[in-house]
């Protein structure tokens, strides 16, 4: 059944401030979320601060080579320049056809 689904994959950062549970809510909501919108997420990258653009740069791979549909976040916050240039999810956008959707609503 998930098969017939779009596959979908999570992002999010793991900010300094965030709890052990913190995360694991976050990473629940993500997959709420997708389940609400009709896609099967295979996957959520966490980013670690100390390793910005890591994780980043594993979920464009995999969006590439997986053909991934969705890239589900919990806010448009979680895709913002980190240090100059674009942001991840202008990357996102240039580098994959990959559809960004906010958990909050903050992208459509």
């Amino acid at each position: 059944m998930a098969g017939q689904r779009p596959l979908a994959v999570g992002y999010l950062r793991h900010y300094r401030s965030m709890t052990c549970h913190q995360l694991t809510r976050a990473e629940n909501q993500l997959a709420a979320f997708a389940e609400r919108e009709g896609v099967h997420l295979c996957k959520v990258f966490v980013e670690q601060f100390r390793t910005d653009p890591a994780a980043f740069d594993a979920l464009i791979r995999s969006v590439r080579r997986r053909r991934i549909a969705v890239v589900i976040v919990p806010s448009e916050a979680h895709l913002s320049a980190v240090g100059g240039g674009r942001t991840k999810l202008e990357r996102l956008h240039h580098e994959t056809s990959a559809r960004a959707l906010a958990a909050d609503g903050s992208i459509a």
